[in-house]
Formats: structure tokens, sequence, C-alpha cells
């Protein structure tokens, strides 16, 4: 007999928040280089391969009942058959990225049925280069970005010889799968974890509160920004179904070489390429945007033992930097603004991060899913993640796995999401938009990479960029003048 999988509350919020406008589902477009000799008919041949596995397991086999909408739960589905979630989809040959990127938003617009194991999987042929990309898409009341990513991983093989490898849902030993290594407690362990905990929440949730509190009545400055304070802009608001997606990329090692010279993050370098950016791009589009980018920004509270699967993040909001010319004085202001949150966070128990995260996201939910998200601040501008991913090339039947983009979802009151994932020596973004109200998307991925090459010639240069930024400020005011 099954057993019941019940949702967790972050889990449910997604199923009770989800709407035609906005689905709740997260995603990764992963882009392949056929083998070396390959036939024309590779990619069918693989779709037609996958749809005789009819074996599945967790959470790929997981049906949702939802009787009672206030505890759902998972059963596994005897009747699962690859062809309800598997498509294969056969672009003009030579399609262009553009054109992948349009299939992709065109994709991701729809809604997940709920009658089957919330998950699609679309192979998709034609493209350039001798190229051809999966597009997959999960619930995310099944699971965050982390899981899906390490799950998804498991999938590849690390070198091209290695073939004939089961499809990603006929995987019996998927992380998703594995039992926590810690001992499972005795019931007085429990209530006594138990009672500990919620005196710790209490105490962390307090703690917040307080200094929320302070930073309203202007006598400090918190890590964690103030909820329902950003001004409206071109990034907030209300949405329709329309998405666009599009993309950037990084090269980790020219990233990892400003780290090691400015003494940051990887976070720190990333985040300050895209701030200048989404300020450029804003002024592209005519919505400039005069003070600081507020960014709401997943935090894993994963334990590193604990069984992958479900959302166990916390969503905290910081500023970055006030607008600036200077990538250095950019770097320096969002440096301060992740090194104080992190403390913030690293010294908050889990749950009342996490207990947060559900009083003020689950608010901005309910207006979005009530369409009153217009009427209230939104809790920031945008969100923005992070994704740690593999290191090493992978490959699926002898197909050399070349980019790996998330394509995530957006949140309420947000029109924009940016994930980063790191994957084989590059820096992936991922953008995902409301497509009525934020044009020309590519536009904000072509600055980010702008951004980072100014950033590195800043950094590099025997000034600091001193002689560069006035060249360019020189540049600007002789263009005014022109006009």
């Amino acid at each position: 007999m099954n057993n019941k999988r019940y949702l967790s509350i972050v889990d449910n919020g997604f199923l009770i928040t989800e709407t035609e406008d906005s689905p709740k589902h997260i995603g990764s477009l992963l882009i392949y280089r056929k083998p070396e000799g390959a036939d024309e008919n590779f990619v069918h041949a693989l779709y037609q391969k996958w749809l005789t596995v009819k074996e599945a397991y967790p959470p790929y086999n997981l049906k949702l009942n939802i009787t009672n909408p206030l505890a759902p739960y998972y059963l596994e589905d005897p009747d699962f058959d690859p062809v309800d979630h598997v498509e294969y989809l056969k672009m003009p040959e030579g399609s262009s990225r553009e054109k992948l990127y349009a299939k992709v938003s065109e994709l991701h617009e729809i809604l997940t049925d709920r009658s089957l194991p919330l998950w699609r999987c679309y192979l998709i042929d034609g493209l350039s280069d001798n190229r051809f990309a999966v597009y997959f898409r999960g619930h995310h009341c099944m699971v965050d970005g982390i899981s899906a990513g390490k799950i998804m991983m498991e999938f590849h093989a690390k070198d091209a010889e290695t073939l004939d490898l089961p499809p990603f849902w006929a995987m019996p030993d998927n992380p998703y799968n594995k039992k926590s290594s810690r001992k499972r407690p005795s019931m007085m362990e429990r209530l006594k974890n138990m009672a500990t905990s919620n005196v710790k929440t209490a105490v962390g949730i307090s703690r917040i509160s307080t200094q929320l509190c302070l930073e309203a009545a202007g006598l400090t400055k918190n890590a964690i920004s103030l909820p329902f304070t950003s001004s409206k802009s071109a990034l907030t608001g209300s949405i329709t179904y329309k998405r666009s997606f599009s993309t950037a990329s990084l090269p980790m090692d020219r990233v990892s070489n400003l780290q090691k010279i400015s003494r940051n993050t990887l976070n720190h370098v990333a985040l300050t390429c895209l701030d200048g950016a989404i300020h450029r791009y804003l002024d592209h589009i005519g919505r400039p945007l005069d003070e600081p980018l507020t960014i709401t920004m997943p935090v894993s509270l994963r334990r590193e033992d604990a069984k992958v699967g479900g959302n166990q993040i916390g969503l905290v909001a910081t500023k970055l930097a006030d607008r600036t010319d200077d990538p250095v004085i950019r770097l320096r202001e969002i440096g301060v603004s992740l090194q104080s949150i992190r403390h913030q966070i690293d010294t908050s128990p889990a749950a009342s991060i996490q207990a947060y995260s559900l009083l003020t996201n689950g608010f901005s939910q309910l207006m979005e899913s009530a369409k009153a998200a217009q009427f209230i601040p939104a809790l920031s501008h945008t969100i923005v993640s992070n994704v740690p991913g593999p290191k090493q090339t992978l490959y699926m039947e002898g197909a050399k796995l070349e980019e790996w983009y998330p394509v995530s979802t957006l949140g309420p009151g947000h029109r924009l999401n940016v994930t980063m994932f790191s994957y084989d020596g590059q820096l992936h973004f991922g953008l995902i938009a409301s497509k009525d109200y934020l044009p020309d998307l590519n536009v904000l991925g072509g600055y980010i990479y702008e951004a980072f090459e100014e950033l590195e010639a800043v950094l590099q240069s025997p000034d600091m960029g001193t002689s560069l930024l006035e060249a360019k400020r020189q540049h600007r005011l002789s263009g005014v003048e022109q006009s």
C-alpha cells in the first residue's frame, strides 16, 4: 500500500497561490552538442527510447491528492506513463538561440497538469551547430532549485563513453530517495527538540522584529531590509501569463580572478554586475530607478545531511548599492550588505528565518492571488538567487552538456527573476520576466556581460579605473552637448 507524503506549509503555499497568470513551476534549459558522427535522428531516437521506460521513482511518479486543500499529499501513481510527460519538438533546422528562447518562454507559460505527477520534459531538436536542448520543468511544491539541480545532476554521466543510462525518472537511487544519515530520534528526543526549537524560533523572530522596528523608526540600519518599502517601478506590480526568457554567461576563471583581486565572493562580484546591468536596462526601456535596488534572496536552510526534496529555503530582502557609475563603489557597498545579511542569517535559527519568510512572502502571495498586488508596495524589486552546480563536464548518451540555464518562477509582485547557476567553468544567468511589462529582455543579458567587463577593467587598471571612469563621463557629457 502506498504511503502518503504530506506537503509542508511552504510547499502547499505554491499550490494555493498558483494562478493562470502566475504558474509556480521551476525549470532548466540544458543545451547539448550531439556526439560526433551521430545520426540526424539522434534526438528523436532518444525520445522513442525514453518512452519505453515506464518504471518511475519519486519524485517523478508522485501524484497529488488535493481532496483537502489544507492537507494535500502525494501518492505513487500506479499508472505512470512517460508519454504523459515527455514530448519531442522539432524546430526549423538551424534554429537560432533567439527562437529557442522564444519556445522556452512559450512552454514556461503553461500550467502544470495536477491530475498527473507534476513535471514535463521537452526534447527540442533542430538547433544550429549540431545541438539540441532539453527543457524540463517541475512544480515548485515538489522541489526547490537546489534539490532540482542535484537530482538532474545525477542523471548525467561524467564521460562520453557511458551510454544506456536510464532516463531521470527511472533512477531508483536519485538524491530524492536517499535517506538522511541522521539517526532517527526517540519520542523524548523529538519532544525536547521541538520545545527547544520553538523557543529558539520565538527568540529569533522577536530579534528580527525588533531590528525591523528600529529601522522603521530610523534608529538603525539592518542587513535584512524592511519589507514592502520598495518604490514602484517597472520591475514591480501585476503580471500577465506571458513570459520572456533570456540568458547571460560569465567565464568562471575571470570571475574568480576578480574575487581574488578584490577579496570578495562570487555573489559579491555577480550582484555588482547585475545591479549595474538592471539600472542600465531600466534606462533602456525608459523607466529609470534612481534609488538602490532591493532584492529578495532565497537562502538554503537545508542541512548537509538532510534529505533532498521539498522546499527548505528562507526569503530575505536586502538593498544593493546606491546608483553610481563607479563599479568599485558598487562592489564595496554590495559586499558590506551581503556580509551583514550572511551574519544575520547565520546567527538566527533556521526556523525563525523560515517563519519570517512565510509571514512576508505568504502575505505577498495572497495579495497576488487576490489580484491586489498593485495596491501594496512590493516586497522587493526583484528576486535573485544563486544555485551551485557541477564543476565538471557532463554527458547524456554521449552528447556533451555545454550550457545549463535555470528557468525560474516569478514571485508575488515581481516581474523579473534572475537565477544564477554555475556549471563547467561558466556562471550562467537565467532571466525570466513578464513579457508585457519588461520588453527587450535579451538586452539585459548583454548589459550583465558589459557590466562585468567594466568591473574587470577597473579592478585591473593601475589607478583602479579613475581614468577609465573619467573618459566615460566625458563621453557622456559630449553626447549631451551634441544633442
